[in-house]
């Protein structure tokens, strides 16, 4: 067992002591992708690691160092624990590179994911599974120990693997024990974040074609991932009539999917899209709201506004009439203390000093309106650390 190995195995061994008491669903998958003609802006080796979707880490031959992704990790980590997983990924590398060299005539992608999921009942599963070229190449089934090969050129390697226990037995340790302490840990670091959440906003569309009325359901903007969204009929789930997108990941954590229906638009007021998630105290139905009906909206609400806008008016207009009004009332007159002539003014009343004394506007307001009241985002030996696995 080289010292790269024993580092990770040593360090991925006491991983999930603060996580222990954590409960599912929480999953932690790692992803390497090996290309045989790499580019300036595609590096040879990339490796990444998601924990619940969310990316924490990433190392590519560029850099040549494997560095945190999330905040969390970066806070929670020391540097002694980055450094191991550089080399455990520069490892990887290496093997990743080997298993291209005998396939060197054109430009080839080698795949590999594993990973492992604490479900709700805690339970847990764990798996890894491998392409070529973007087709099925081999899988691991942890319950039996065996391996699936997807082609003829897969079956060498199955039975070369096979041939070799301890592949297998790498493999089974790994993601029973490895990978789920690794997970726990984890998960205690970004508790605050990967156990938010966040309410989907829904909206409802509809397009008519051909004698076909297509509607459209699309949710977005939600988190965790897990999501139920179909549509009913008269009540009823109409899975088997239904086409689905995937749940995919917006740049800023949350997720998007949709779901669409073919309906008879006669039909339309029968169709309903209902949406269930862990951020709903209880599943929500949404109808299209066809053209006529969104137009009666706007409708009503811009006689709401302009009936406001001339009320509005109506109050400047009155106001301004009572200040021209007191105006326009001649001089007010006040006899002087001295018995002396009087003195006048138009809108105020002048004392004795000459200096304005009282305003003529009403109690309670200013000459300025504003100031009125109220305006105002293949296993072999290298390490086995919990983000390189035994592959």
């Amino acid at each position: 067992m080289g010292p790269v190995l024993a580092m990770g195995l040593g360090l991925g061994l006491q991983l999930g002591v603060l996580g222990g008491a954590l409960c599912g669903p929480h999953s932690l998958h790692y992803f390497n992708v090996v290309v045989s003609e790499p580019s300036p802006r595609v590096p040879e080796f990339v490796k990444v690691g998601y924990l619940d979707g969310t990316l924490i880490s990433r190392y590519d031959s560029e850099t040549g160092r494997t560095v945190p992704r999330a905040d969390w990790m970066a806070a929670n980590l020391d540097q002694q624990y980055w450094d191991i997983q550089t080399q455990i990924s520069q490892n990887s590398h290496w093997v990743a590179r080997v298993d291209l060299e005998t396939v060197r005539s054109r430009a080839h992608t080698w795949q590999y994911m594993f990973g492992c999921d604490l479900l709700e009942d805690n339970s847990t599963r764990g798996y890894y599974q491998s392409a070529y070229d973007g087709r099925d190449f081999i899988t691991f089934n942890m319950d039996t120990m065996t391996f699936t090969a997807a082609d003829a050129a897969a079956q060498i390697t199955k039975r070369q693997w096979e041939k070799d226990k301890t592949v297998a037995e790498r493999w089974k340790n790994y993601l029973e024990n490895t990978c789920i302490e690794s997970l726990k840990e984890f998960v205690s670091y970004g508790q605050a974040v990967l156990e938010r959440k966040e309410r989907p906003t829904v909206r409802v569309s509809g397009k008519e074609g051909d004698g076909f009325l297509t509607l459209h359901c699309r949710a977005y903007g939600f988190y965790p991932r897990p999501i139920s969204v179909s549509w009913l009929k008269d009540g009823e789930v109409r899975d088997h009539e239904t086409e689905r997108g995937g749940t995919v990941p917006n740049s800023d954590g949350t997720y998007y999917t949709w779901v669409s229906i073919e309906a008879n638009p006669g039909e339309k007021d029968k169709y309903q899209c209902r949406v269930e998630h862990a951020s709903l105290p209880e599943p929500q139905l949404y109808a299209w709201e066809t053209e006529s009906n969104l137009v009666a909206i706007v409708a009503g609400v811009a006689v709401a506004m302009a009936v406001t806008f001339l009320v509005v008016v109506a109050i400047c207009r009155f106001i301004m009439w009572k200040l021209k009004s007191g105006k326009a009332s001649g001089p007010v007159r006040q006899r002087g203390t001295d018995g002396g002539s009087d003195s006048s003014a138009t809108g105020t009343v002048w004392g004795w000093t000459g200096r304005p004394q009282v305003s003529l506007l009403p109690h309670g307001t200013h000459s300025n309106p504003g100031l009125w009241e109220g305006g105002t985002e293949t296993p072999q030996a290298e390490g086995w650390g919990e983000g390189g696995g035994p592959g």
